[in-house]
């Protein structure tokens, strides 16, 4: 969106992006920007809370109201509300000797997920779950597990990668409850192995000499997930 901005703008369209990973903004420097504290898919905030929505709008409008003459990022400074569910709670165990055998105790949990919710978005990589764990997992390995004909090494990763938290999520929700989107990514980013597997796998494709890995490293973890995010920096270049 960054890119097309800049062709909008070159046919005097003026534009503003609203923002969720902040460091692919910082870098591509749009005519205007608001980066938006929330988690990714989510760039107006909470579904339903129309009060903070209206305000992510009227900030990123008035953008549009200032002279500049650089390219210029504004910061929108309020958190999304958090609604916890105090009685949700993984609905089983994991099996913590490795990442491999952590993945394998989620299955029978995510196949009770998807038989309730009655679909399911893992898939996308062309990966069975367990495999596009072991597919991250050995990566960077010496010897690599084979990639299947049909897709690039790095884009099988990327979906891969999203075919993970997209099976340790559902697998959350096998027994239902409300629970928020923060506790969900706490679990799951926090407290589970895969979710290590994840953040490092990210610090090892932006160090990477394939510049295409490098290209989708920035959004394989939520921002605030990772260790320079929380180390109050606000991009990995610091």
């Amino acid at each position: 969106m960054s890119g097309l901005a800049h062709y909008l703008e070159d046919e005097g369209l003026a534009t503003v992006i609203v923002a969720l990973v902040r460091e692919h903004i910082v870098k591509m420097r749009p005519p205007r920007a608001l980066w938006v504290p929330f988690e990714l898919g989510r760039p107006f905030g909470t579904p339903g809370d129309g009060g903070l929505q209206r305000r992510v709008l009227q900030a990123s409008l008035a953008l549009l109201d200032k002279t500049l003459t650089a390219p210029h990022l504004e910061e929108f400074n309020e958190e999304a509300p958090i609604h916890d569910d105090s009685n949700w709670h993984f609905p089983g165990s994991l099996d913590n000797s490795g990442v491999l055998a952590e993945a394998a105790s989620v299955m029978p949990i995510w196949r009770l997920a998807r038989e309730r919710i009655g679909r399911s978005t893992v898939g996308i990589s062309g990966l069975p779950p367990q495999s596009a764990v072991e597919f991250i997992a050995r990566f960077h390995d010496s010897e690599p597990m084979p990639n299947p004909q049909g897709m690039a090494p790095v884009s099988r990763a990327r979906f891969a990668v999203d075919d993970i938290k997209a099976f340790y999520l559902e697998a959350a929700m096998a027994e239902g409850g409300q629970p928020s989107a923060r506790q969900l990514h706490e679990w799951f980013w926090s407290g589970t192995l895969a979710g290590e597997l994840l953040r490092e796998f990210q610090q090892r494709a932006r160090v990477s000499a394939d510049k295409n890995l490098q290209l989708i490293a920035g959004s394989l973890v939520p921002a605030e997930r990772t260790d320079w995010f929380l180390h109050g920096l606000k991009s990995p270049e610091q």
